[in-house]
């Protein structure tokens, strides 16, 4: 069991670094012809057709979505929030907002989502020091929201990255609730929901084609974050609490951070910085909590 649990923490990881590309892939995007509303449905129609190509050429592959059918109700309302809700809010907050304050303020409001609901409906139980952490959470969030600095306190980025969060906390709560697995076959389904949910938007927006030299960038933004990030969140969801996977994955503002500053020169400023370790300093309670110790010792007899 704990070389489950460590294999869990590793793909929290993973899905943080490749997540924490979105950002910078998306923005550049934006210098073309592309909407946020256009790179969301590209990104998600990519990523769709690259798993398509694989079930026709993969047997397993194919049964395996064969059999998901059973959850297709489940899984829709899993994309919805998942996709749709994360995809098209996150993008359109990088039209208003640096890459590392919208990260903050959407994984933020993902874990308050996460540990509501996961009481509610997983009947997780929280220790102390998960009490602890949230309430370090929720400090920083302040500090971030509140702080002059990226975009001068509550803002239109803010509120669409908050949004964001809530509907990707959902998704990781529901998608434990449902027992929703199936790795890439399960992401088949999500992209293929996401790509009609965000058809709608892009439609409405006006259909635009990318231009050849955007493409680079929209199939890295497909293949990285898109099934990568979704891989491994779903897979770890298979070995960790949802809760615990949100507050791992709240490593994902460090890369997101690095990578703007390279790429973009982006960062936050000032007293964020103080917001922000808040939340690293919560994301260690959570990591070092006595509680899962006390889980392995008593499914290990």
């Amino acid at each position: 069991m704990k070389n489950t649990y460590t294999l869990g923490i590793i793909l929290a990881l993973g899905a943080a670094i490749l997540n924490g590309t979105v950002g910078i892939l998306s923005k550049g995007l934006f210098s073309s012809s592309l909407t946020p509303a256009a790179v969301s449905f590209y990104k998600c129609f990519i990523a769709f057709a690259v798993l398509s190509t694989f079930a026709i050429l993969n047997s397993n592959f194919r049964k395996n979505i064969i059999m998901l059918t059973k959850n297709v109700k489940a899984i829709a309302l899993c994309s919805f929030l998942g996709i749709f809700v994360l995809y098209f809010f996150e993008t359109t907050a990088y039209k208003y907002a640096v890459v590392p304050f919208v990260v903050f303020i959407l994984l933020g409001s993902s874990v308050l989502t996460t540990f509501v609901f996961s009481s509610l409906l997983l009947k997780e139980k929280k220790n102390k020091l998960k009490y602890v952490g949230l309430i370090l959470l929720i400090i920083g969030l302040i500090i971030m929201a509140l702080a002059q600095g990226a975009t001068g306190g509550l803002s239109t980025g803010a509120i669409l990255a908050g949004i964001a969060g809530i509907g990707y906390g959902l998704f990781l709560v529901l998608t434990k609730k449902f027992s929703l697995e199936g790795g890439l076959s399960l992401i088949w389904y999500f992209m293929l929901f996401g790509v009609i949910y965000l058809f709608v938007p892009f439609y409405k927006e006006g259909i635009v084609m990318p231009e050849f030299s955007s493409m680079p960038s929209l199939i890295a933004l497909a293949i990285f974050p898109t099934i990568g990030g979704f891989y491994c969140t779903t897979r770890a969801l298979n070995y960790l609490e949802a809760n615990k996977v949100q507050f791992l994955e709240l490593s994902e503002p460090i890369f997101a951070t690095v990578f703007a500053f390279i790429v973009l020169k982006e960062t936050v400023q000032g007293i964020e910085w103080l917001g922000a370790f808040f939340i690293l300093i919560a994301i260690y309670i959570s990591e070092y909590s006595p509680k899962p110790k006390e889980n392995f010792g008593h499914l290990d007899k």
